[in-house]
């Protein structure tokens, strides 16, 4: 000890602001690690779904979720997130939590199982065939941040493709040369978007049956879109464009649908469409004042 040096007693260190500071951000961290134990919670389903990714020729990627009847105990499960860590640190990154170095909050999620068998070699089907669902992404999501809720759908019998967009909207996302494309709201024009969005789930929906039927010997009955918040103008722009001779689209399914952000690109007020649509909004979304006008 130098003479000069003086001891602090406990209360005193405690009382120190750098100590507090400190001894917060590790009860934070504590915390925040306790608070994901089981979590995210996986929804209890009858029928086993299984899950695969594949690309659009254009290159875009899409996630499959589709009833299977393979039930071995040693088949592989598919990840909650497709890209582990990758696609959980840009989520965080996208509300924040990655700029303060708190992107352990979404981290459970890279680890977490998405239930689903994965690239189950077989679908359930019937001689009618079954549903496909094409669902767009929200503004900063990806394929995989509905995965229970796809799971669930699967397995009551649709087949879901859910496509993660390289229109600079995804939280990120592997482009076809490998590479990652992080979310960037400056990389395309709101327009830009909309159309590139629209196209890609167009292309899903003149692709992914064929794909099917050729991989799976499974026929698809109708085609419906759907999507969350900024998927929703996009499905929207989609069904709109389909050409007459073409793809035929059975439904719209529009969740929490932000048609706002479509505002001057959509169909006009009162203009008719044959399309039936369901449209629901989520509790969260009715308090947040979201712009949802239809």
């Amino acid at each position: 000890m130098f003479p000069n040096d003086e001891l602090m007693t406990r209360s005193q260190l405690l009382q120190n602001p750098l100590v507090q500071i400190i001894s917060f951000a590790a009860a934070f961290r504590i915390g925040a690690r306790i608070s994901v134990i089981n979590q995210p919670r996986m929804p209890k389903i009858n029928t086993s779904v299984g899950s695969t990714i594949t690309r659009l020729p254009s290159g875009a990627r899409v996630r499959l979720f589709y009833p299977t009847s393979s039930k071995e105990e040693t088949t592989m499960m598919a990840p909650y997130c497709t890209d582990g860590r990758q696609t959980s640190d840009g989520m965080a990154g996208l509300v924040g939590f990655r700029q303060l170095g708190l992107s352990f909050l979404l981290a459970h999620l890279s680890t977490a199982s998405s239930g689903c068998i994965h690239d189950a070699l077989t679908i359930s089907s019937s001689e009618e065939g079954l549903p496909l669902l094409i669902y767009s992404h929200g503004y900063g999501g990806n394929m995989d941040m509905a995965t229970y809720f796809f799971r669930t759908m699967a397995s009551k019998g649709v087949i879901i493709a859910a496509v993660e967009h390289t229109d600079g909207t995804a939280s990120s996302t592997v482009l076809n040369n490998g590479r990652e494309r992080k979310f960037n709201q400056y990389f395309m024009t709101g327009r830009q978007q909309l159309v590139r969005r629209s196209s890609e789930l167009l292309e899903a929906a003149e692709y992914i049956p064929e794909m099917i039927q050729t991989n799976y010997t499974t026929s698809i009955s109708s085609i419906m879109l759907g999507g969350h918040s900024y998927g929703c103008p996009s499905a929207i722009m989609a069904a709109n464009g389909v050409s007459a001779d073409k793809t035929q689209i059975d439904g719209l399914i529009l969740h929490d649908p932000a048609l706002g952000m479509g505002y001057g690109m959509l169909p006009p007020n009162g203009s008719t469409s044959r399309i039936p649509t369901i449209s629901y909004t989520s509790d969260e979304y009715n308090r947040a004042n979201v712009d949802m006008e239809i």
